[in-house]
């Protein structure tokens, strides 16, 4: 996860551990919090390996069960659920038909890519034709694409009909809208106003009309109180990855 974790800032460290923290799980969020702080005063090389260490075993820890975890520490063998285990899971969940081969950074951008694309389909006409509007199309011109798609998006495609800074809005608009529902709208209030504080840059645009979006998910496929935390890990991550990936494009 190194080359992965490597491009997280300490602001995105914070959003994390407020998606993590839990007084029901073992993960060990004050030592978490007590790193993050230190980041933000001085991100260091040996800062970063504690941060990253600390973060990789907490969130395989949350993607495995309790006994399997306890199971491995006994035998000597790697604690928690691998990494790319949990990116497969969360694919699963969210009914992702991605290419999950390649390394940590390049599985979570094409689960992100491909998950924003599969709900900007899903959605209704209407919700599709008022994403695109906000996100600065004209309405003639969205109205046209739409039409032309005929319900068949990929992002080559919407990149070549628009540009990649709308395609880039669309995917964060749906992954934030999806992290707003998974976390509950109370924390994701709190968390998205940290962000717009620190980052406005990258998403002071994005606020509740996202979390007003169709989307497809279901409480059915987040059954268990791993899930409602590494699927917005993992979709942040992927985020980030795709933020630092277009900055050098």
């Amino acid at each position: 996860m190194k080359e992965l974790l490597s491009i997280l800032t300490p602001t995105d460290y914070r959003f994390l551990l407020g998606v993590m923290e839990s007084p029901v799980n073992q993960t060990n969020d004050a030592r978490f919090a007590e790193l993050v702080s230190a980041l933000e005063m001085d991100d260091s090389e040996d800062t970063r390996a504690a941060i990253e260490a600390q973060f990789e075993e907490d969130v395989r820890y949350v993607g495995s069960s309790e006994i399997m975890y306890v199971f491995r520490s006994l035998t000597g063998e790697e604690r928690g659920t691998p990494f790319q285990s949990i990116v497969r899971d969360v694919a699963r969940s969210l009914k992702v038909d991605a290419n999950l081969l390649g390394s940590d950074r390049e599985v979570v951008e094409r689960l992100a890519e491909g998950y924003a694309t599969q709900q900007f389909a899903d959605l209704p006409s209407d919700e599709q034709q008022k994403l695109l509007e906000d996100l600065g199309v004209e309405e003639e011109r969205a109205k046209a694409f739409l039409a032309r798609s005929a319900g068949v998006f990929a992002l080559p495609m919407l990149i070549e009909a628009f540009n990649l800074v709308v395609v880039q809005g669309l995917i964060k608009t749906i992954i934030f809208g999806t992290i707003a529902k998974i976390i509950g709208s109370q924390l994701a209030g709190r968390l998205f106003a940290f962000l717009v504080a620190r980052m406005p840059w990258w998403v002071s645009w994005i606020g509740p009309a996202a979390w007003t979006l169709s989307l497809g998910w279901t409480a059915f496929d987040l059954q268990g109180s791993a899930k409602r935390k590494t699927i917005p890990i993992v979709l942040y991550l992927g985020l980030c990855s795709l933020r630092e990936r277009h900055k050098t494009d």
